[in-house]
């Protein structure tokens, strides 16, 4: 089970928001919810280090790439609905509400709605 929690609104520069992330049992603090120009994703913790007399940032997990863009889609689709952003309105947005299951999409208009799993569905739990 992939979920999102504690979410804390930032939205200073790129980052929207922090957040622990919820990885089939592993909790992992201090996430940050990103939006760029290419749209919105999540950075893992980092840690700060001098190196060559520069501060660098490291990385303190990685995904592959697949699982990355997964996990990604599964965070926005959570706080999409517990309701931290809102859903595309306005001219042109095509994003319409079903009657039979809700419609989770990102600001830009990705669908989601195949990877939100409402709250309390343990259907994935590894054992």
């Amino acid at each position: 089970m992939i979920s999102a929690l504690n979410f804390k609104s930032f939205d200073r520069g790129a980052i929207l928001g922090f957040f622990d992330l919820r990885y089939h049992g592993l909790t992992i603090k201090d996430c940050r919810l990103m939006n760029t120009n290419g749209g919105l994703w999540i950075a893992f913790p980092q840690r700060q280090t001098k190196q060559d007399g520069e501060t660098k940032y490291f990385d303190q997990m990685y995904l592959t790439p697949p699982e990355t863009d997964y996990v990604r889609r599964m965070v926005i689709a959570e706080l999409q609905a517990q309701g931290h952003f809102d859903r595309p309105s306005g001219k042109g947005s095509g994003a319409k509400q079903s009657n039979s299951r809700p419609l989770h999409r990102t600001p830009e208009g990705e669908d989601l709605s195949e990877y939100y799993t409402p709250p309390g569905t343990d259907d994935d739990i590894p054992f």
